[in-house]
């Protein structure tokens, strides 16, 4: 089968991605979110969640503009009325609406769910990969979690992964936060293939600078990045005295060439170095300089077919996890449609 720059998004369609923050989204409350090019409506009912389309099937106007009334969701524009389940239940213009009408009023629903803090989507009814489990992250054994404020690309996700994948760009775009004390010499990489993705352990290329004295978060560590396909990716960091810490990154694609990165941090009770909430500014800077090396590549988007039209002829041996994430989306996204095109 032959790859097309349509068939990620295709296959994603089919796994679970973030489209808010549970704190964001109190009852009565509803959420706009563009994911996979597909305009949603998000709205959080007494007794659970309902994701829709963004347009109201009478009119079309944005249902991220209703309002909630005794329960019901209610289109701002003419006040058809919608269950949490996206039954149509009332229009006013019609006192006794009949059976048919309502019926064909009713919404198009899609999964929706809530872990980690983070209300999730998945548009087909398929699934192609399960939400991970992460137990750091739901505070096991011990462990506490914070969710960031999601970060908005003007890249596409499989660029801004390119990125968090990097194992040699920390001396440079990172100079002055995370690569203070960065070796520009890319360590020994394990790099181990899994079913669902696949895992890198490698130490933090870290060295001794003179007169360079690097913060808990700078120093060597030993990392563990663990990808769950399509773009879930988690690190845990074991620092030289034994404290380990655990980040999680997933960038939800929106269009083709934007997406916004949903990301957060755990650590365990007693960890030598700054509180969460401390490290909040610290990390969100680290990605700021990632987001402004995204958003300053081209094409926005790495090709789904990276050899063609003159990108990615040049490699390295930096590149060696890049080109491994690459190598097994695109296996997902064939996998996961094989079927689909099997039919067509």
């Amino acid at each position: 089968m032959q790859l097309s720059e349509d068939m990620p998004f295709r296959a994603m369609r089919k796994t679970w991605q973030p489209v808010g923050l549970s704190r964001d989204l109190p009852v009565g409350q509803v959420l706009r979110y563009t994911l996979l090019d597909e305009e949603l409506a998000v709205a959080r009912f007494e007794d659970g969640l309902l994701a829709t389309r963004d347009a109201c099937p009478h009119k079309g106007m944005r249902l991220s503009c209703a309002y909630m009334e005794r329960g019901e969701l209610v289109c701002a524009y003419h006040g058809w009325r919608f269950a949490r389940d996206g039954r149509c239940t009332g229009v006013p213009s019609l006192p006794d609406p009949p059976r048919h009408l309502l019926d064909r009023a009713s919404l198009d629903t899609f999964a929706v769910r809530e872990r980690y803090g983070i209300i999730w989507v998945r548009l087909d009814d398929e699934e192609a990969a399960p939400l991970p489990d992460i137990p750091e992250f739901e505070g096991h054994d011990g462990w506490q979690y914070l969710v960031a404020e999601p970060m908005p690309f003007r890249c596409g996700f499989r660029r801004e992964i390119e990125n968090y994948l990097d194992m040699t760009h920390f001396a440079f775009a990172h100079r002055t936060t995370l690569g203070a004390a960065a070796d520009t010499v890319l360590p020994e990489l394990k790099i181990t293939r899994l079913a669902d993705g696949f895992q890198m352990e490698a130490p933090f290329p870290a060295v001794r600078t003179p007169g360079v004295t690097p913060s808990k978060l700078q120093r060597a560590h030993f990392r563990r990045q663990r990808c769950y396909l399509p773009n879930f990716t988690t690190i845990r960091q074991t620092f030289e005295d034994g404290d380990e810490r655990m980040l999680v990154h997933i960038p939800s694609p929106n269009t083709r060439e934007t997406c916004t990165v949903f990301w957060a941090l755990a650590q365990p009770e007693g960890f030598r170095g700054p509180r969460l909430e401390e490290q909040l500014a610290f990390s969100t800077k680290v990605l700021e300089e990632d987001r402004y090396m995204c958003e300053n590549q081209v094409p926005r988007e790495v090709p789904i077919n990276p050899a063609r039209g003159g990108w990615g002829v040049l490699v390295a041996p930096g590149d060696t996890l890049a080109n491994t994430f690459q190598k097994a989306f695109r296996r997902f996204v064939l996998e996961a449609l094989a079927e689909e095109e099997a039919a067509a």
